[in-house]
Formats: C-alpha cells, sequence, structure tokens
C-alpha cells in the first residue's frame, strides 16, 4: 500500500455518529468490485471476503443504504453525508483496495 493510501486510511472517524453498518460478502468465485457512492471509491473483494460499509451521519427519512447489484460488481450509496469501508477485522480501507492490474484503462487510452 503507497504511502497516500495508508494516510488516507487513517483518519479517524471515531468522534462521529455511526448511522448504519451494513456487512457485503463476496460469495462467488471470483473478484467483486465493491462501488462506494457517491464518490465513486473501489474495493474489490477476494471470495469469501467480507468488508464492513460504515454510514456517517443523518441520512433523514429512509435509511442509511441503498444497494445495486451487477454481475461482478456492488454499488452501496450512503444516503448520508459520507461512508466508508472496513475489512472484517475493523481496518479501515483505502479506495483501490486490491484493485487488480488494469482493471481501469488509463484516461486517454479509454474510447472517446
Amino acid at each position: 500500500m503507497s504511502q497516500e493510501s495508508q494516510d488516507a486510511a487513517a483518519w479517524d472517524y471515531s468522534a462521529l455518529e455511526v448511522t448504519g453498518r451494513m456487512p457485503v460478502t463476496n460469495r462467488g468465485e471470483g473478484l467483486v468490485e465493491l462501488t462506494l457512492e457517491p464518490l465513486g471509491e473501489d474495493y474489490w473483494m477476494r471470495p469469501g471476503e467480507t468488508f464492513i460499509v460504515i454510514s456517517y451521519g443523518d441520512y433523514g427519512p429512509g435509511h442509511p443504504f441503498e444497494v445495486q447489484y451487477w454481475p461482478d460488481s456492488v454499488s452501496v450509496w450512503c444516503t448520508s453525508w459520507f461512508g466508508t469501508v472496513s475489512d472484517d477485522e475493523g481496518n479501515q480501507l483505502s479506495s483501490g483496495h486490491q484493485r487488480p492490474d488494469g482493471a481501469y484503462p488509463p484516461l486517454e487510452e479509454r474510447p472517446r
């Protein structure tokens, strides 16, 4: 993990009110991308791994999360003002966690 990624994961949110916790488990046989919205942060789960999505702050009437599924990915929208992703031991993860090489081609190589 790069120093920048380690620094990003080192933020302490313990003073903020946790308004929701949701485990997400990869029960498949390949990598699954978990995208945390609305910022589009990506976290990659290996088979059998569980990540915990945590919502902080007021989410108004309704619920702290909205979830959308696709064949190899899941998007979690935190309806509060932001969220984080941790492993099942409580270690906060940084965006790009376990991202495979080539998952996103450089901008200059993408079709226009």
